[in-house]
């Protein structure tokens, strides 16, 4: 990778027209925190006027300007060495302020000083952690060992140096794809498609039950609500033949994207997506990923309660955001920044009656993956995301993807009360109970209900469930993983080599072994999770190494 072509790719990747994996570009989140961190922000969070503060503390500020300053330190020192991870010719330092008006440390890395052409790395503070935002990154520099050693080294390494470590509970491992890529053929309706149907993906494998990253799946009104979406999509009802073509207008308002009622036949081809030109098919993606935004996300996405016009993490049209994927960022030149209200590329504006346009989207127009834990390793995040995209890659040879009606695991999720209700009906009570005093101080007195968040219903109607139950949804859910990695193996540039579960088998939760441990029908009875079994079993250890920490405090994981 010589730095012309390094950086010809990373102008490629900024094109929205270029719409093919090979000019796919990714952002990359990972986090870090430690002890101090974390109790500082409980500390201070809980008393007026803390939050602010904590993010003027010298400490934070002073953790912060070391680490970055001994990035930049250590950049230069691998470039004096002529390390394979010199990637660039030249690197800047500077200290300069997020959107938020928050301090933060920006690494400049250009092929020669001067240069106009950058590669940025950001490094800020975040509730509880530390934050890295890495964006735009071309999708075919992760499939280089050099990129990879190069995240290690100044990424990941020298924050461990200083004492910071990831964990599962505070901040995670987020990423994002550029929308564009998603917004060809059926992609994006079948990922969608394929979340509602592997709750997995989103509890036990990738993430753990939480309401920053909530399943597609997680209660009954959320997963019906994505499947009509899915209905309407695939009978043509978002196709510009059948709703007439999107303006700017209805992107800069925010309106018009609703499905048409009676659309014409075979708008949508099942083999090949929305029929018609590359813009017909933008057009209908565009309007099917806003449409889903709010009458999908926004149906029990966390923190619902929460959402109020003065809450800056929780405003209404934010709140939907909480949730294993996050389509808040699908927008296009002119409209205002989701979180901050910036005008974005307001250089780049339509006209307001002009027909939607790959064009037109904003630079950094994403399609989030927020139900990633975080990773040890820059090899291990990487291989997260680089297993997503390759299994985008199959969704795209492998179109329309059947959504299942009914799981083991909605034993957990959709029909967790009802489990409740027959098995244990006085913990039921008990979560009702504290339900609605938790809904009331939330929602500032607005919202009178003894709505028990779903993750809540999950950890007791696991608990409920009898060992067999338990297995069966451990054996769906393992399997449901293989096959994603499998048909993702299938599609992947790389050279092969091996078991492609190898580089995965860790990300699937203990708790799920556990189960099936204690029913050793369940497991046998299928070659493939037998030897999942036992490849996990033979070599545990280092598998479990591979997990981060739950915290760096005494605080108790919800599964324990």
């Amino acid at each position: 990778m010589s730095r012309e072509p390094l950086f010809e790719s990373l102008r490629r990747c900024k094109v929205p027209e270029f719409q093919s994996f090979e000019d796919a570009w990714v952002g990359l989140e990972p986090t870090f925190s430690n002890r101090k961190a974390v109790e500082k922000w409980a500390k201070m969070s809980a008393r007026p006027g803390g939050e602010d503060a904590y993010f003027e503390d010298g400490y934070m500020l002073g953790k912060l300007r070391r680490v970055g300053r001994a990035m930049e330190d250590r950049y230069n020192e691998l470039r004096e060495r002529r390390d394979p991870a010199c990637l660039f010719g030249h690197v800047e330092r500077k200290r300069d302020r997020d959107p938020w008006k928050v301090e933060r440390v920006s690494l400049r890395f250009t092929a020669e000083r001067g240069d106009e052409e950058a590669f940025e790395i950001c490094f800020g503070i975040d509730p509880e952690t530390f934050e890295f935002n890495i964006k735009p990154v071309p999708l075919t520099w992760l499939r280089d060992a050099r990129f990879v050693r190069f995240l290690q080294l100044v990424v990941w390494d020298v924050p461990r140096e200083h004492g910071l470590r990831p964990s599962i509970g505070h901040g995670g491992g987020q990423f994002s794809f550029s929308a564009k890529t998603w917004l060809q053929g059926s992609l994006l309706a079948d990922d969608i498609a394929t979340k509602l149907d592997h709750p997995e993906l989103s509890t036990w494998i990738c993430d753990y039950p939480n309401c920053d990253d909530r399943a597609f799946r997680a209660t009954r009104a959320r997963f019906e609500a994505f499947n009509r979406l899915l209905a309407a999509y695939w009978s043509g009802r978002f196709h510009p033949a059948a709703r007439g073509a999107p303006t700017v207008e209805n992107a800069l308002l925010d309106h018009g994207f609703s499905p048409a009622e009676n659309p014409p036949p075979d708008l949508v081809d099942p083999r090949h997506g929305p029929v018609g030109d590359a813009r017909a098919v933008f057009q209908t993606n565009f309007a099917f990923g806003r449409a889903t935004r709010w009458r999908g996300q926004n149906v029990h996405p966390g923190y619902w309660q929460s959402q109020h016009p003065d809450e800056e993490g929780y405003r209404p049209d934010q709140i939907m955001r909480y949730s294993e994927g996050n389509l808040n960022r699908l927008q296009i030149a002119g409209e205002l920044h989701v979180k901050r209200g910036a005008v974005l590329d307001p250089e780049s504006i339509p006209e307001l009656d002009a027909p939607l346009e790959a064009s037109m989207l904003y630079h950094d127009a994403s399609w989030e993956q927020r139900a990633h834990m975080a990773s040890t390793t820059a090899a291990d995040f990487v291989s997260a995301i680089l297993l997503d995209a390759n299994h985008a890659a199959w969704l795209m040879a492998n179109p329309r993807v059947t959504v299942r009606s009914s799981l083991a695991q909605d034993q957990l999720l959709c029909d967790a009360e009802a489990v409740l209700a027959q098995r244990a009906p006085r913990a039921l009570s008990t979560l009702k109970k504290k339900a609605r005093r938790a809904n009331l101080e939330a929602s500032r007195g607005r919202m009178k209900t003894d709505f028990v968040e779903p993750e809540a219903l999950l950890w007791a109607a696991w608990k409920a469930l009898g060992g067999g139950a338990r297995a069966e949804i451990a054996r769906e859910a393992i399997l449901g993983f293989v096959e994603r990695v499998e048909s993702a193996a299938s599609m992947d540039p790389r050279q092969k080599q091996g078991d492609p579960m190898e580089q995965h088998r860790h990300r699937v939760h203990p708790i799920l072994w556990k189960a099936l441990d204690g029913d050793a029908a369940a497991r046998d009875k299928d070659a493939t999770l037998r030897r999942e079994s036992l490849a996990w079993h033979e070599h545990e250890t280092r598998y479990r190494k591979r997990r981060p920490r739950w915290s760096p405090t005494d605080l108790k994981a919800p599964w324990k």
